[in-house]
């Protein structure tokens, strides 16, 4: 009996040990791993896109990319794809910091991977001619042979703010509509998506239009081309703080909220 008992706790244990691997498995490898192929995916197609030269065909594949590839892998990672966002979502309680770490580098390397297909794909001339699909500061005069029509007056600095002002706006979409408990909806992945299209089309033509440092970093490394790439991690990061601030502090469901829970 005593052999059977002990057999019978070993076979316990190793059901315990069975299911927290499967448990790790599921929150740190799988969920990165879907961080990484959706950012390839998204840096693939708003960086091809920019081929069409046209702001409105450009926001619809980057609002729609992003909203479809959220809605696929929002229950696997939570269908993030920026580092921004990621880094927004651990301010708000929605992951820990060891999974946020391990986005941030997967999206980052995803990027890399979808600027480098673009690469691949466009040729000569071409590629360059788009700047590899970089998010462009349309501040420096002149701009190119696309965009000689529209020279703003606007400086670096306010860049930044129309970045950081937007990027606080597309999380807060994110963090209410799909993590708040409140809120949440089976639309939630389609209103990211829509947050990300409005907010192209009303800054492609100041500042390139990136809230998301992964997408303007891949293809900025692959094509060379830095020019005031501090914009795109400046603005969005600053939006990512203040998107988890408003949330722990006054949007966020009792559970995730800081203060006046009852």
């Amino acid at each position: 009996m005593a052999r059977r008992r002990d057999d019978k706790i070993t076979v316990e244990e190793e059901i315990a040990e069975l299911s927290k691997a499967t448990s790790v498995f599921e929150k740190y490898i799988q969920s990165s791993f879907a961080e990484f192929a959706g950012s390839m995916v998204y840096t693939f197609i708003a960086c091809l896109a920019v081929t069409t030269m046209d702001v409105t065909n450009i926001a619809f594949a980057e609002g729609f990319g992003i909203a479809f590839l959220c809605s696929a892998f929002l229950s696997v990672s939570g269908g993030l794809f920026n580092p921004a966002l990621t880094f927004s979502m651990a301010l708000a309680g929605g992951i820990n910091i060891v999974a946020a770490i391990m986005y941030f580098i997967c999206q980052l390397v995803g990027a890399l991977v979808g600027a480098s297909f673009v690469r691949a794909v466009i040729l000569g001339d071409s590629y360059h001619d788009i700047k590899g699909g970089c998010n462009q500061y349309r501040g420096v005069v002149p701009f190119d042979k696309y965009d000689s029509n529209r020279q703003l007056e606007m400086t670096q600095g306010t860049a930044v703010v129309i970045e950081s002002v937007l990027s606080t706006m597309i999380f807060l979409v994110y963090l209410m509509a799909n993590l708040d408990s409140k809120s949440r909806q089976p639309t939630g992945p389609l209103a990211y998506g829509f947050a990300v299209l409005v907010s192209v089309i009303a800054a492609y033509h100041s500042t390139g239009a990136s809230f998301n440092p992964a997408r303007s970093f891949g293809p900025a490394v692959v094509s060379g081309y830095w020019a005031e790439h501090y914009i795109y991690w400046a603005g969005p990061m600053l939006g990512g703080l203040l998107a988890g601030l408003f949330y722990r502090l006054i949007l966020g469901d009792r559970k995730k909220r800081f203060i006046l829970k009852h």
